[in-house]
């Protein structure tokens, strides 16, 4: 992609440390026996969820991996399917909901279909971006680049919204949430997607980001609750089943 539409389209030149650890995951994949050609597919798509931000963890899941609430799985494959329209309209969702019940997965679901139909996507959590404005407002180039991310790229996950320090007010530092609302506006002017995660109620994300922003937020995304059992804690009640036996 030429380096002009890559800026267009969000995408911006790695780090020194990040160009050093994708060399590290390259001869590693490259260097497992088998087919080399497939060791070779295999690289170039986890190049690109590493490029996008994408947790390892989840590299290797897929839509048949999600065992939590049926009622959201389905809706975020039927909000797949229309994609393309969502970014015509500039629509994301809010996953909403306890701790472990597969919002992050059901983000990445999303976010891999985005990589597989062609599209920019940045996961990033939302705790790292308040970090960055912050450190943005002593670095011109540092603010540009992030900026070129936050505002550009065409589907943007936010993980953990709400989980960032916001003091003891509870509230964000006032220059950040102008930030942050700005990013949110230009996102809404420009029709991006923009999907994240909460374990907030919405009026507990009211409060904490204030009308202005939870206004936007509502702009761009609509909130989808996902039901269930943590399941972090049953795949590790699974696992220390099999050693206490």
């Amino acid at each position: 992609m030429p380096e002009i539409e890559q800026t267009l389209r969000g995408e911006v030149d790695m780090t020194a440390l990040e160009a050093e650890e994708l060399k590290v995951i390259k001869a590693k994949i490259l260097s497992k026996k088998g087919n080399a050609e497939k060791n070779r597919e295999e690289f170039l798509e986890k190049a690109k969820l590493f490029q996008y931000g994408i947790p390892r963890a989840y590299w290797d899941i897929d839509w048949k991996d999600f065992v939590g609430d049926p009622v959201a799985k389905k809706k975020v494959k039927k909000y797949c399917s229309f994609l393309k329209e969502a970014l015509e309209c500039g629509q994301g969702i809010i996953f909403s909901g306890s701790h472990g019940t597969g919002k992050t997965a059901l983000s990445v679901l999303i976010a891999k279909e985005a990589i597989q139909q062609g599209y920019t996507v940045k996961y990033i959590p939302v705790a790292k971006i308040i970090d960055m404005l912050m450190q943005s407002f002593d670095s011109k180039s540092f603010k540009e680049n992030l900026y070129i991310v936050l505002e550009r790229v065409e589907v943007l996950i936010l993980d953990d919204l709400g989980k960032e320090y916001v003091g003891v007010n509870k509230q964000l530092n006032p220059m950040v949430q102008m930030n942050f609302d700005s990013i949110l506006r230009e996102r809404l002017n420009r029709n991006l997607v923009t999907i994240a995660s909460t374990n907030l109620r919405q009026d507990e994300v009211l409060h904490q980001y204030g009308q202005s922003v939870f206004s936007v937020l509502l702009g761009v995304s609509k909130f989808c609750e996902v039901k269930g059992e943590d399941f972090r804690l049953i795949r590790g009640k699974d696992f220390w089943g099999k050693v206490n036996a």
